[in-house]
């Protein structure tokens, strides 16, 4: 009678089991669907600037991690949230987007393709690859971990009249207690952040520069009467401002 009891409760739990693991093809395609979407909406809210339909996405335990080691919490990575300035014509793109489910785990990844451009500048881009751990919880998909890993873009210094440089040198405001200092060292134009190295800044155009190995963009901004007055970064799609403050 023991033997019986004990093998009608392992089949009663292995049952449960399978119910909370199986899913049909259609509700797998169903599942993939709505991740699909909600990767696109996510990118989206970093391009408008929608902090709403992030923090409905991005679960409270939310952390991001690149491979330079940069580690941030939901509420830090909610911070560098912004839509970039009208003047700028600016896309994110998710692509090769594969998405693995095993119940209500999800494991998402793909590349994404940043694309900005300011008046008749050419186009400048640079892609990036993320790996995305999703849960559901209480039938809703969140973003619960992102790790992201750049392509090096093949990038070309082209050669700028080093005086053009003052007009940038100044610091920018990135995130509260974060502070980009632009330089002139020589014939060198050189960037260094709160707590961070010393680079150089390699110019690509008048108004957008590089840091070798490096995939995030420095795009200058003026104003209406001609003066700079905002620095733009581009990296792991987010476009961020950076205020000039000094």
């Amino acid at each position: 009678m023991r033997l019986l009891v004990a093998v009608v409760l392992f089949l009663a739990l292995f049952s449960i089991c399978l119910g909370q693991t199986v899913q049909t093809p259609a509700q797998v395609n169903k599942d993939e669907q709505a991740l699909r979407q909600l990767e696109n909406e996510w990118l989206g809210s970093y391009l408008r600037g929608d902090k709403a339909t992030w923090d409905r996405i991005v679960a409270d335990d939310f952390t991001s991690t690149d491979e330079s080691a940069r580690f941030r919490n939901k509420a830090q990575e909610r911070e560098v949230i912004q839509a970039p300035p009208s003047t700028i014509k600016a896309s994110l793109t998710n692509e090769d987007v594969q998405i693995r489910i095993y119940g209500d785990n999800a494991i998402v990844t793909g590349r994404i393709v940043s694309r900005a451009q300011l008046g008749s500048q050419p186009e400048i881009s640079f892609q990036s690859r993320f790996t995305d751990t999703l849960l559901r919880r209480r039938g809703r998909w969140q973003v619960v971990a992102r790790h992201y890993s750049r392509l090096p873009p093949e990038r070309t210094a082209v050669k700028l009249d080093p005086n053009i440089y003052v007009a940038y040198v100044g610091q920018y405001e990135l995130a509260p207690g974060f502070i980009i200092n632009v330089a002139r060292e020589g014939d060198k134009l050189t960037s260094q952040g709160t707590g961070q190295p010393k680079f150089e800044l390699l110019p690509e155009s008048e108004i957008g520069f590089f840091i070798k190995d490096f995939s995030a963009l420095f795009i200058f901004m003026r104003d209406g009467k001609g003066d700079v007055n905002q620095l733009i970064t581009i990296q792991d799609g987010r476009i961020i401002s950076a205020k000039r403050i000094k």
